[in-house]
């Protein structure tokens, strides 16, 4: 609804009509954030999954390379070139491992902590508040019905004030839900921008700080010393 940025708070006690209209269009929103946002929670989710399996599945991967000389092959005999090279390569993945592990840490911190504390904390309570305020709803109706058929003829005083009363004290708890909702509304449309880009960042400056490193560890002797195996690997 082009215009409409917030759910008018001072309104909530007339309850109009043109109010429940709003707060319809306002649900309908908040319900197409929630679904978006639990999309890019799953595809982030599975972003960090990766990267710890790559983190843990590299750091193994430099152990072996580690423990090749104390391997007994039968028909291998002892090549202590190939067990110095692969202890060049167990040390550089190991480096590497490294970078994936801090980038692992980056990840949890900079991109799943603010998309998950969104996710658990102010989408969640949008839907409490929304139980909350249906609740206090169906109370007060109940009770203006409970009203509406009280015998005109045969007034009870005690009955029709106990009546009477009921309708204010749920009108009352109605009125206060409602406001406590519109503003949990009001305040989703300003915080959906931040929780979006503020997990993005994360990802990109996690991702940024990690080739960094691996552009540090990766120096020329380390170049050198791989074009070197690659020249062997060729002329084998």
């Amino acid at each position: 609804m082009p215009g409409i940025d917030k759910l008018p708070i001072e309104e909530t006690l007339e309850d109009s009509p043109q109010t429940r209209s709003l707060l319809g269009v306002f649900e309908e929103d908040a319900t197409a954030i929630s679904n978006y946002m639990n999309q890019l929670y799953q595809a982030m989710h599975r972003i960090y999954d990766a990267q710890n399996e790559l983190s843990a599945a590299t750091h193994l991967t430099s152990k072996l390379l580690k423990e090749y000389e104390k391997q007994r092959f039968p028909l291998g005999g002892d090549d202590e070139v190939m067990s110095s090279t692969l202890q060049q390569f167990s040390k550089v993945i190991d480096e590497l491992s490294s970078c994936h592990a801090v980038l692992s840490t980056q990840l949890a911190d900079a991109m799943m902590f603010p998309i998950s504390q969104f996710k658990e904390r102010d989408l969640k309570e949008i839907l409490t508040l929304k139980e909350v305020f249906q609740i206090a709803s169906n109370d007060h109706d109940a009770a203006i019905n409970r009203y509406s058929r009280l015998s005109k003829k045969r007034e009870n005083d005690k009955v029709k004030y106990e009546v009477t009363e009921d309708v204010y004290t749920s009108r009352k708890k109605q009125h206060q839900t409602m406001m406590h909702y519109f503003c949990a509304l009001n305040t989703l449309q300003y915080k959906k921008k931040i929780a979006l880009l503020e997990p993005l960042l994360g990802y990109m400056q996690a991702q940024i700080s990690f080739f960094k490193m691996g552009s540090e560890n990766l120096n020329g002797q380390l170049e050198e010393f791989l074009a070197n195996i690659g020249t062997s690997v060729q002329n084998v």
